[in-house]
């Protein structure tokens, strides 16, 4: 796999190009992608048996009827299980935000906790409360997708 760190220098100059500086979509759109979730989802799908998209095609579907009707509800687990590893990745980031992010409103939480560490004094008593608030996030998502990430694990690691 490809670290983060040899990515980041194309896709800054890819978010340069597609005007996505200092906004939230500049620091979603590259955080969706990796190669870790195109094998996840691949072993996930390989699950699926192929007799379904045979039968939706003797009914007549296309191919992208095939995928968006058949194939996308059933890799629905996986999809779940990816959007939870994708959040818990990145979402403690602190490099890509920083290189992202210009004005104060959009900072994240890792970004905003930095500033309180300054050269007049460190601010410990707030440092220490976003901390706490830092962790609330993603115990809710993992507790709220936990019956989907485990399914989406088992299927996916299961062939045949």
């Amino acid at each position: 796999m490809v670290p983060g760190v040899v990515t980041m220098i194309p896709n800054f100059a890819l978010m340069v190009k597609l005007h996505l500086m200092d906004t939230y979509a500049g620091l979603i759109v590259p955080a969706s992608f990796s190669a870790f979730g195109v094998f996840l989802l691949r072993q996930f799908m390989l699950s699926i048996p192929t007799s379904l998209d045979e039968a939706a095609s003797i009914d007549g579907a296309s191919k992208w009827q095939i995928f968006w009707d058949v194939i996308v509800p059933l890799s629905r687990p996986g999809l779940i299980a990816l959007a939870i590893f994708a959040f818990l990745g990145n979402y403690g980031g602190l490099i890509w935000p920083l290189v992202m992010v210009k004005s104060e409103y959009l900072r994240t939480l890792p970004v905003g906790m930095m500033f309180f560490d300054t050269q007049y004094g460190r601010q410990t008593n707030l440092i220490m409360a976003g901390s706490v608030l830092a962790v609330i996030p993603p115990l809710i998502l993992f507790i709220a997708g936990q019956k989907f990430l485990v399914k989406g694990i088992q299927l996916g690691a299961v062939k045949g």
